[in-house]
C-alpha cells in the first residue's frame, strides 16, 4: 500500500525538487530499501571493489526498522547507522494484544461486530497500537549496538525536526536539542497508510464497482465481498438501483483478505488466526457459488433424464 511521506520529507521533496538537486534514492521506504541493496551487490560483483561507504539513519518503530537496522549495520557498505523512534521500544510477539488470540477473542470479536463501521475503524486502531518488536529482535539489536562501538546506535522518544541537503549529505536535526548530523541516506520504516484510493489496481475498481468506504478501507459482505454502499442500493429518485448483471457477478468473485478486511474480520485480520477466519468465509463463499452454478444444474438435468 502506499507509503506515508513525513511531513519533513515531503517539504524536502518540494523544496529541492525545482533544481534537481536532491538524488531521489537518498531516502527510501522501506519496500524500496531491498531493491536498492540488490542494485549495490551487483554494482560491486560487476567492479569488483567495495562501493562507497554510507551512514544511514532508519526511522521507525516496529519490526522491520529493526531488521533493516541489523541488515545494514552487516552490510560492507555501511560505515555506521542509527535507528531513532518517537516512543520507546515495545518488546511483542504480535502487533496485537495477546488478548485477541485468546480463549476471551469470541468474546471480543462480538463486540466488535455490535458496532458500526466507524466505531470498528476506531477499534481496529486501538487494539493495533504502534509499532512492536519480538523480544528475541530487540535482544540482537541491544547486543550489536553494545559491540559495534558507536557504528549502531538506536535512539528512542525523538524525531527528525528539520533535514536540509548540502554538499551532498543529508543534514538531519532532532528534537532531542543533540547536534546536527550528517547522512547519505534515510529509510522510512514509518508503515504505511491502509487506504486502498492510493492503490491503483483497487481505485480503478471503485470506479467501476463503488464500495462503502472508512477511512479507505472497504465495507464489505459478510463473505468478504466486494459489497455495494447503502447509498447505491437505494437511490433518492426512489428507484432499487440494480446494477447491470455483470456488476453483481462480478461483485460475487471478488473477494478480500488481510488488511483490507478488517472492517469485517476484526484487529486479527492480518495474524494467522484472522487469515483462517478469512479463508474459511472465501472458501464458503466460494462453495455456495459453485453449487449453485455447476453442480445444482448437473443435479437437475440428472432429475430431468430420469
Amino acid at each position: 500500500f502506499y507509503s506515508a511521506e513525513a511531513l519533513w520529507e515531503a517539504s524536502l521533496r518540494q523544496e529541492l525538487g525545482a533544481n534537481n538537486a536532491y538524488p531521489l534514492e537518498r531516502i527510501l521506504h522501506a519496500h524500496e530499501v531491498f531493491t536498492w541493496i540488490l542494485a549495490q551487490k551487483e554494482h560491486q560483483k560487476q567492479r569488483q571493489q567495495l562501493q562507497q561507504r554510507r551512514r544511514v539513519l532508519i526511522v521507525g518503530g516496529g519490526v522491520t526498522s529493526a531488521q533493516l537496522t541489523i541488515l545494514a549495520a552487516e552490510s560492507p557498505w555501511c560505515k555506521g547507522v542509527t535507528l531513532i523512534q518517537r516512543s520507546k521500544s515495545i518488546p511483542r510477539q504480535f502487533d496485537l494484544e495477546n488478548e485477541w488470540m485468546g480463549p476471551g477473542r469470541g468474546k471480543l470479536l462480538d463486540n466488535f461486530w455490535s458496532m458500526d463501521v466507524q466505531c470498528r475503524f476506531s477499534e481496529l486502531k486501538g487494539a493495533r497500537g504502534g509499532g512492536s518488536i519480538p523480544p528475541e529482535l530487540l535482544q540482537e539489536l541491544e547486543r550489536r549496538e553494545g559491540q559495534n562501538n558507536k557504528r549502531l546506535q538506536v535512539k528512542e522518544e525523538v524525531q527528525i525536526s528539520e533535514v536540509h541537503w548540502s554538499e551532498d549529505r543529508l543534514h538531519v536535526t532532532l528534537d532531542d536539542g543533540s547536534d546536527e548530523e550528517e547522512y547519505d541516506m534515510i529509510w522510512l520504516a514509518t508503515g504505511s497508510q491502509n487506504d486502498i484510493r492510493r492503490y491503483p489496481p483497487l481505485a480503478s475498481l471503485c470506479e467501476t464497482l463503488p464500495v462503502q468506504l472508512v477511512n479507505g478501507l472497504p465495507v464489505l459482505g459478510r463473505d468478504l465481498s466486494w459489497s455495494r454502499p447503502p447509498s447505491d442500493i437505494e437511490r433518492d429518485d426512489g428507484e432499487d438501483g440494480n446494477e447491470p448483471k455483470w456488476k453483481q457477478i462480478a461483485r460475487q468473485r471478488f473477494w478480500c483478505m488481510g488488511v483490507l478486511a478488517g472492517l469485517e474480520l476484526g484487529p486479527d485480520a492480518l495474524n494467522l488466526v484472522g487469515a483462517r477466519h478469512g479463508a474459511v468465509r472465501v472458501a464458503e463463499a466460494k462453495g455456495k457459488a459453485y453449487w449453485l452454478t455447476a453442480v445444482s444444474p448437473r443435479m437437475k438435468k440428472s432429475a430431468l433424464l430420469e
